[in-house]
């Protein structure tokens, strides 16, 4: 370990200078301390995610006890885990709920299909996946270590910017302020658990890799946090920013559905004989799930019921099906596919997560935002914090590691094929339901009536690939066992998402939703 601590603390000294910190310390006439931490918007994603890196992958969860270093690293990650609410705080604090007045869709935009946050979720896609694919917590360790001085080196230096907020309107910051800096050590420990651990050639390597290969992607992300904030700042806010960054489409072109996989995707003729056991799982769950009796959910007695129930359903949905174009650009694709099964994975991965931006207009067309009436800081919550939506992140957290802790394409494949498979599953419910409510009330939503994109997704000529079919290729046994794994954890999940969002809409945990219902003496 004393050979990978000086790789960090090099980076944690050229870190510490980066322009963004000397920038948030130096005063500048006519901009207000506060206003230099609008770089943080830039940042939220990172923040609010921040409680769910912790609790799912930093952690050990059920496996922390076996041994003191894995308690380590996860008693730290109990603590870091609550950081996120700090942030809300401090937002409502700051005023920012006024100063944005974004409404739900326009804050789940900004978030999550804005080109502006682009690169944010490209980078916090691919730190999650660095600490993932560090199981062993020498590895770990060096990656979190990376991570806490990074975050140490940002809070020394907005701490002076909240003490002066502070000074002049008698209101704390806490997580901006001296609070949270106590909290922040810059380690990922509290002792000193880890200097003398011995590591092979090949722990050095990954971890030292690992450790580098973090500090790069926060030095990206500060350097552009620090540009688009300067910009904000000479445009007087976020006026400007709002107009082209968080302003979801009314009306996208589309063509009437069914979905039809004309290319190698749908594993409906037979399996290789090594696979007919992860083919009979995944046909299994498809029934099963078809078969539950929460698909009855999506049936209404009148009109004013179904609206009530597609408004839920797209609220509840939101944030996997804003999400999808982040999984199928970031985390199923090989950066370098080096055979033909990555690039057919690749293949696939630009076919699929093309249909979010549809979500916008059914939200839309629904007049979802005023139902909600949600400022900012709530919208927030409801996304990241809320007891309700507990089984989302629960969803992510089973099928972010299928992806990030093998290499295998088949396995891959069998990810992209469960979430197909189940998801079609559940849509062919609720489009029935949003077929009836679009032609009876004359609404436009396409993305819950299975509407499609016109264009084809732009693929070079690539006959082998093309050509493979996953499901038919030899596999080992543990492969085999793994993709089994697989399946029944991602069917076991959405089950329990929908679960959830049933057991959600009968304690009426979002009245603002059922409002229409109760004026209609439901």
């Amino acid at each position: 370990m004393k050979q990978v601590l000086p790789t960090i603390e090099y980076w944690r000294d050229r870190i510490e200078d980066h322009p963004l910190h000397t920038w948030l310390e130096t005063p500048e006439e006519n901009v207000r301390p506060e206003q230099k931490l609008w770089f943080a918007l830039y940042f939220t994603n990172f923040i609010m995610y921040f409680r769910e890196l912790n609790m799912y992958h930093i952690s050990y969860r059920e496996d922390r006890e076996l041994d003191a270093q894995r308690e380590a690293i996860s008693a730290h990650a109990d603590e870091d885990m609550t950081h996120s609410k700090m942030f809300m705080r401090d937002l409502r604090t700051l005023g920012w709920d006024e100063m944005l007045g974004w409404r739900p869709c326009e804050l789940y935009y900004w978030l999550f299909l804005s080109e502006v946050n682009e690169q944010l979720r490209r980078r916090t896609t691919q730190i999650t996946k660095l600490v993932i694919e560090a199981e062993d917590p020498l590895v770990r360790f060096a990656v979190v270590e990376s991570i806490e001085t990074c975050g140490n080196a940002l809070f020394r230096h907005t701490n002076k910017l909240a003490n002066e907020f502070t000074e002049r309107t008698g209101k704390e910051l806490i997580y901006w302020g001296d609070f949270h800096l106590a909290r922040e050590s810059g380690h990922a420990v509290d002792d000193d658990a880890f200097d003398s651990a011995v590591l092979t050639e090949e722990q050095r390597e990954a971890a030292r890799r690992r450790a580098i290969r973090i500090f790069e992607l926060i030095d990206e992300q500060n350097s552009d946090m620090l540009r688009l904030a300067q910009e904000t700042i000479s445009q007087g806010g976020f006026g400007y920013r709002k107009a082209i960054h968080a302003a979801p489409p009314k009306w996208v072109p589309t063509i009437p559905g069914p979905e039809v996989f004309d290319f190698n995707f749908w594993p409906d003729t037979d399996a290789h004989p090594s696979q007919r056991i992860i083919q009979q799982t995944w046909r299994q769950c498809r029934k099963a799930l078809r078969e539950s009796e929460h698909m009855n959910f999506f049936t209404a007695d009148t009109i004013e019921e179904a609206k009530a129930k597609l408004r839920f359903a797209v609220l509840y949905s939101a944030t996997d099906t804003c999400g999808t174009p982040t999984v199928y650009k970031y985390m199923l694709p090989y950066p370098i596919p080096v055979n033909v099964q990555q690039r057919a994975i690749n293949r696939l991965s630009k076919r699929f997560g093309r249909r979010a931006a549809m979500l916008f207009v059914d939200w839309q067309s629904l007049d979802l935002d005023s139902y909600l009436d949600w400022p900012v800081s709530r919208t927030l919550e409801f996304i990241y914090l809320d007891r309700a939506t507990d089984s989302h992140r629960d969803t992510r957290a089973i099928i972010t590691p299928h992806i990030d802790v093998t290499f295998e394409p088949v396995l891959r494949y069998w990810t992209i094929a469960t979430l197909k498979g189940l998801t079609e599953t559940y849509a062919a419910a609720t489009g029935k339901l949003a077929d009836w409510v679009a032609e009876e009330a004359g609404l436009d939503l396409p993305y819950m009536t299975l509407r499609l994109r016109p264009d084809k997704p732009d693929l070079e000529e690539d006959p082998e690939a093309e050509a493979l079919e996953f499901w038919r290729l030899p596999v080992t046994e543990d492969i085999a066992k793994h993709g089994v794994e697989l399946v029944t954890g991602i069917y076991e999940q959405i089950l329990a998402r929908l679960d959830a969002m049933v057991a959600s809409w009968d304690r009426k945990d979002y009245p603002e939703v059922l409002r229409a219902l109760d004026e209609a003496g439901r």
